[in-house]
């Protein structure tokens, strides 16, 4: 509980400042991206180039985040409404939301839920929600997001897949954004510095 109670409040923290700085990155974009360019080591094309290839990760990135939020949410509340829980729309909106956050998730939601049904004795329910949230709503994570992005980045499925989960492994919760532009800008810096003969 301690480890997950820090985990969750380190990635509000990060969240909040990353906004923080965004607005400052954004605000002054037009005096960062001369400066960039002029410290960077490629030519000035080539540092285009990687400019264009971050953004559309970034873009990807957050497409494919909202697609999954959104399909998830609405997996979640048809299961909710099919087994009669009262506002499935609200809990569907609760458990995309809390997809977006790496650390929580929609299993926040349907694992409590399922909880409730076994204690009330609606076993069948309780099974039937468990399949739905374990094998549905947490797989749709592991496969559409890959597909989403993957597609976007022009990458294939499984190298976007591997680039989340070495982010992940190696930036935390940010790595789901960091990873895939490292594998996106890997290529970029292969042909600039080819190897020795």
């Amino acid at each position: 509980a301690a480890n997950f109670l820090r985990a969750s409040t380190g990635q509000i923290i990060t969240t909040l400042l990353a906004f923080y700085l965004l607005f400052f990155f954004l605000r002054d974009r037009a005096l960062a991206l001369p400066t960039l360019a002029r410290l960077s080591p490629f030519s000035n094309l080539e540092t285009g180039k990687i400019i264009v290839r971050v953004r559309d990760t970034i873009n990807a990135i957050i497409f494919g985040t909202l697609a999954v939020a959104a399909l998830q949410g609405v997996l979640g509340g048809f299961i909710f409404w099919v087994l009669g829980f009262n506002s499935p729309v609200l809990w569907g909106l609760i458990m995309g939301l809390l997809s977006i956050v790496p650390v929580l998730g929609s299993f926040v939601v349907w694992i409590p839920a399922t909880i409730y049904l076994l204690i009330e004795d609606r076993w069948v329910e309780a099974i039937i929600l468990g399949l739905w949230g374990g094998v549905v709503i947490a797989s749709i994570d592991n496969l559409v997001r890959p597909l989403l992005v993957g597609d976007s980045m022009r990458l294939h499925t499984v190298p976007a897949f591997v680039a989340m989960l070495g982010g992940l492994q190696l930036f935390g919760a940010s790595g789901i954004v960091l990873g895939p532009i490292v594998m996106a800008l890997s290529p970029s810096y292969w042909l600039a510095f080819p190897a020795p003969v």
